[in-house]
Parts: C-alpha cells; structure tokens; sequence
C-alpha cells in the first residue's frame, strides 16, 4: 500500500529532526576543541583586554578631576596677571562663583591671602550659594556671611562673631605653602550648610609677588563621595572592584563602597572592606609593581591591573585598581567562541539535511506567526489578519494570536497605549514600583460644570463629557502625553513617561495650547447643537517625580506622586482667583520661557505649603508681540515694589496700569492687596502670597 503524508504534520515531529541534527553536529564540535590551547588564548586575551581598560579608567577619572585642578590654575593665572584682585568686593565674589558654577562636581572655592583674610564660595543643599568671608584688621576683625540663589542673586547677608580661627593654620594652607605649588589633598572639611565633617579633595595652589613673596592660597573643593558615585558608574565585569587607591594603601573611592567608610576620621585602608582577595591583590602590587598580573585565592584566580592616575601631585600617588575574577572574561569569551562555532554547524546541518525537506512546511507560517507577533508588540491589531496553516500546533497559536489580539484590543483602552507597547515589546508583566524622573503634567477642569451638569439629564452628560474627552485626549496622545486619569470633568496628564522626552515641557504646553484649538472647533458643533460650551482652565507644573505603577496585585494604575502634582492641581484651581485659562510655574516657565508669550501672575504658595513658587499665565506661541511686551515690563516693575513691600509707589504704578488695561483683572487684585497691607503692614513680608483654598 502507498504511504501518503498526513495532510497536517506535527510540530513535534519536526523539532526532533532537527534536534537530533544538532546533537550530533555538537558532539563532533564538542571532541574538536582544544580546550587548554583556548584557555591559553583567553587568558593572553584577558590580561590584554583589563590592561586597556585600567589605562581607560585612569584616564578617564583623570578627566573628571581636571576641572578641579583647572579651577586652581585658573585662579593663580588671574591673580598673577591682576587680573582679579581678591579683595572684599563683588566682583570678586562673581569671580569665584563663574569658578564653580559651571562644574556640578565642585563644591566649593576659597581664598586666604598672607594676612589670614579668607573669602570662601559653597554650594549649598537646596541649590543656593553661600559665602563666608573672614576680614582681619588692626581694630577689629569681621565675619561676614551671605546667600545667593542658584543664579548669583543676593538672598541675605548678615555679620557673625568672629570665631578665632587662623585660616593659615589649615592642612591645604601649610601644605600648598611648603610644596611651593599645586597639591592635591584628601582630608576632613567642613561642607558649608551642614554639621558634618565629610572627606574631601582639595587642589590648592600658592601665588606669589613679582618677588616671590607669598601672597596667599586659592584652592578648589570636591566631595570624595562625589568621585564615589562616578567610580561607582564604572562596572567592567559583573564581579569586578574597581578603586582608586593611593599608594600606602588607602581608598580614595570604591565601587560599592559603604558610605560609612567616608565618615571615618581619615580615609579608609583597603583592609576596611574586608576582601581577602582584594587586599592580597595590592599586596602583590606593592611588591613587585607589575601590572597586569594573574594569582590565587583559594582554588580561583583572579587578574589584576594598576595604572597610576596622572595629573594628581600628592605625598602618596594615585592608582586605579581593576580586580576581577578571571572566570569573568574567560567564560564569555569561551561560550562566545562555542556559540560561533556552534552556528557554523547549525548552518551546514541544516543547509544540507532540513533545507529541502522542512523549510518550506515550516519557515513560512513560523514566519508568519512572528511578524504578527511584532505587530501585536506594536499594537498595530488591525493588521493582523486571520490565517489558516495545515500545522496543527501552528493553527492552534494562530488562534491565541487572533484571541490575544482581541484581548489587547480591549486591554489598550484602559491603559496609555504607550505602556501597554512597552510591556508587550519587554516581554514584562507589571508590578508595583516607580522611578523618579523629571516630569512634566497638566491638570484640567471645565469652568462652571455643576451649572452644565444641572442643565441636562445623565445619559446626555455622560455623552457631552465622552465628547469633550475625546478632543481633548487625542491632542494628547498626538503630543505624545500620557492620560493619568479622568476625575469627573478633570484630567490629569504628564509629558516624558513611560517613554522618555527631553522636551516634556515644550510638548505640554504645546498640548495645552492646540487642547483650546481643538475645543473652539468642538464648541461650535455644541452652540449648532444648543448645548452649553465647556471652557476648560489648566494647571502646568514641571519637577521630579515618582512615576510608576501603584494599586494592588490584581489592578494597578500608571501615575505620578511627589509635590509638582500637588501643585499642578493647586494651579488649576487659582484660574478662578486671576481670572485665567493656562497657569504655569516658574519650573515649566525656566524651561520654555523663550518658546511661548508669558505674562508673570504672582509668587504664591499653594494651600499646604509655606515655600512660594512664581507662576505665569501661558498665552500663545513666541511670536512677537510688543504690547505683551510693554505690558510685562509695566507689570514687572510694579510687582517689584509690591515684592519688596513698598506699598504706595506699588499702588501709583499699579494704577497708572489699571488705566492702560481696565479690563485687567489681575492688576485690580494687586491694587486690593496693596491697599489692605498699606493699612495695615504683614510681619515678615517676603513677597509670597499664601493661598487659604484651593
């Protein structure tokens, strides 16, 4: 009888062909290799390979410290050429601020002149600046302290008791003094807006007359767990430990270091971390000064490279320490080799034996099946379409793929379509947890809703509201914005997440503005359809966020937590006070300042909080427009004397205002202030009107 093939063939027929020729092909692979002649190769590779990466690491930490080193430099060339002279003035305090507001990792720059006067600049926690300066004279000896913002502005200033303390007795003093030149110190000082005493790195330099008089020494400062953190970004391996380390043995940094170390009373030894392979490592080093080499500890082995950090004049030279388990590199380099030579098998295999036989019953509806699969990763199930294989497993995945791709269709409308793709495309079930991230977001409210809400019946409601939703949600989504939630007749929305924008704030307010776009054109459809209009007032913050996924393991809602949301909401509701539609704070306004017509509206601290946070009305893209721009100038200058608490020249200029703008409501509201505080002056006016309601 003639043997005829089924019209539908098993799946599990075919991969065990298939398995069956690549087991053989890999045993004859496997009997091939030489392994001690690899092992040889991988290990030449590895010392190679961690003698690179150490001189790339010593250059590159190098690098990052050069700024400090060039802060100095720069420093004694302006003091040598008098260009700067470091006297008590402004000028002076703006040149020690240009010194270190431009490196984030500076923390600090200081002055002591041969007559023990001492002019010292610091960054602060909360971003400001502040300046302590030491005046020595015949009479009397001064104290002086001030505050600027992150900006140069004066904050405050005030006089202190002079504490005694010889600045020239200090260690980056002495030490700059003897050498006679640049130094590089690693030691305890005291970080300007804390009580504590964290370790630091001071590259101090000593100038001198055309004489060669000592005039006195500047140095720069750095925060040891600042170089902590880049050292910390550097990985090489899964297991390696990459340090810095001076000679004699103490850690400079560490990768992983525990942040107690630095609280010691000195830099911690190597010993401190308590890694006998490590330490070994550094005593094999001092010993023989060989680098990259090979030892043992227990029955592993591991490899280790040294490269002295250049550029850095201290008592005890610099190193980076690379010190990694050999298996690290020899075992990715090993099954890289294996996998090569694996698919040079699987290749010829399949070339010779499967090509004719399973190819075409098997590529094309696996081919299939995996361009659906990507488009059901991008949500793009409308061209999905139903197929029919005469493969019975196949048939059987093509209906979960048609299944799955209804149960996506549904899942996507009550998810941001964006993360819905971006834990289909990671292959990733969702959990509860978040990451902070700079963030920008809107809320919305309809004006006068409850009025709207008694004018028609519920069903006609859900529908106006399902409408003006709909406007409003597809800019969003075209803008690249995710819905939070919908509140009744509010919206909560946010720009840079779960896909990163680093323009979130340019995108929102570019939303917010085509949102009044496209709700004019859906306003007309409801003035033909005698329905009431829905006017619809925002509020823009921008800040960092945690932003993830919160709820409980059977639901969870994609949204944002930290004070920007707080005060986006606040936002929306001051509309009602200033009588506008689209209120931003200062932090979306720094952003987008020069992109969009602004006007200033007030410095006010929302219900719940003390600190005031400028805000401004959002009125149109940049084009220009000299009323708006003599109107901010005018407006400005009046708000000015209201901020500094001089009343009545705010209240002359405030109404020569109202009567270029009558129509102004937001003047009136200044005009009412100004007068109530004339009559009766606040206590401690800062120039932050704090708000009572919401």
């Amino acid at each position: 009888m003639e043997m005829r093939w089924p019209i539908k063939i098993s799946i599990r027929l075919s991969i065990l062909s298939i398995v069956l020729v690549l087991l053989l092909g890999m045993s004859f692979l496997i009997i091939g290799i030489n392994y001690f002649v690899l092992d040889s190769v991988l290990i030449a590779a590895a010392n190679n390979s961690l003698s690179y990466a150490s001189g790339e690491v010593s250059a590159q930490i190098s690098e990052f410290l050069r700024p400090l080193s060039d802060n100095a430099s720069t420093a004694f060339q302006m003091f040598s050429s008098n260009a700067i002279k470091p006297e008590y003035s402004d000028k002076f305090t703006k040149f020690l601020y240009s010194l270190i507001n431009d490196d984030a990792d500076i923390s600090g720059a200081y002055l002591a002149d041969v007559n023990g006067n001492f002019y010292w600049l610091n960054k602060v926690d909360n971003g400001n600046y502040l300046e302590q300066i030491t005046l020595l004279g015949r009479k009397n000896n001064r104290s002086i302290e001030k505050l600027f913002d992150a900006q140069g502005k004066l904050l405050s200033a005030k006089e202190l008791p002079f504490n005694g303390k010889d600045i020239r007795l200090r260690l980056w003093y002495q030490q700059a003094k003897q050498a006679k030149q640049q130094v590089w110190i690693v030691y305890k000082f005291l970080k300007a807006g804390s009580q504590g005493e964290p370790l630091g790195i001071t590259a101090a330099i000593p100038w001198y007359d055309s004489r060669g008089n000592l005039l006195g020494v500047f140095g720069a400062d750095m925060l040891i767990e600042t170089i902590s953190k880049y050292v910390s970004d550097i990985k090489i391996t899964k297991n390696s430990i990459v340090s810095v380390v001076d000679s004699s043995g103490n850690l400079i940094s560490v990768h992983g270091m525990n942040r107690k170390l630095l609280e010691s009373k000195e830099l911690p030894k190597i010993d401190f971390l308590g890694i006998p392979w490590l330490k070994k490592s550094f005593t094999i080093y001092q010993q023989n000064h060989q680098s990259p080499f090979i030892y043992s500890v227990g029955d592993k082995k591991y490899i280790s490279a040294y490269k002295k950090i250049v550029g850095i004049q201290t008592v005890h030279p610099w190193f980076v320490s690379i010190v990694t388990p050999i298996d690290d590199i020899i075992a990715p380099l090993r099954k890289s080799v294996l996998i090569a030579m694996i698919f040079i098998c699987m290749i010829l295999f399949l070339g010779v034996v499967l090509a004719s036989i399973l190819s075409s019953s098997i590529s094309r509806p696996i081919r299939r099946l995996a361009q659906d699969a990507n488009l059901i990763c991008q949500l793009r199930l409308v061209e999905i379409k139903e197929t029919f294989s005469r493969i019975v497993e196949i048939a059987e995945v093509e209906q979960s793929f048609m299944k799955m791709k209804n149960a996506l269709g549904s899942f996507q409308r009550y998810m941001p379509v964006v993360l819905v793709k971006k834990l289909v495309a990671g292959n990733k079930i969702a959990t509860v947890g978040g990451e902070t991230k700079e963030l920008t977001l809107i809320f919305t409210d309809i004006k006068n809703f409850t009025q709207i809400s008694e004018r028609i019946n519920a069903q006609e409601l859900m529908q106006y509201l399902s409408r003006y939703f709909q406007a409003i949600t597809k800019v969003i989504i075209e803008m690249n914005g995710t819905v939070d939630k919908y509140m009744g007749d509010g919206l909560m929305a946010f720009w840079g997440a779960p896909v990163d924008d680093s323009e979130h704030a340019l995108h929102t307010c570019q939303a917010v503005l085509q949102m009044q776009v496209a709700l004019k054109q859906l306003n007309e459809e409801f003035r033909i359809e005698n329905k009431p209009v829905a006017q619809t007032r925002v509020g823009i913050s921008t800040g960092e966020v945690v932003v993830g996924n919160v709820g409980s393991d059977e639901r969870l809602n994609y949204t944002l937590l930290g004070d920007p949301v707080n005060l986006a909401s606040r936002l929306e509701g001051l509309n009602k006070i200033y009588g506008t539609w689209m209120i931003v704070s200062e932090f979306t306004y720094n952003k987008v300042k020069d992109r969009f017509k602004f006007r200033l509206l007030d410095k006010v601290a929302v219900k719940g909080k003390q600190q005031g946070v400028y805000i401004y009305e959002l009125l149109g893209d940049a084009a220009p427009d000299l009323k708006l721009q003599q109107y901010n100038q005018d407006f400005f200058g009046a708000f000015s004397q209201y901020e500094s608490g001089d009343w009545q020249m705010a209240i002359n200029l405030f109404n020569n205002l109202d009567k270029k703008y009558p129509e102004d409501t937001l003047i009136k509201i200044f005009i009412e202030r100004c007068l109530t505080f004339s009559a009766n002056p606040p206590a401690n006016w800062d120039g932050v009107w704090v708000m009572t309601e919401k």
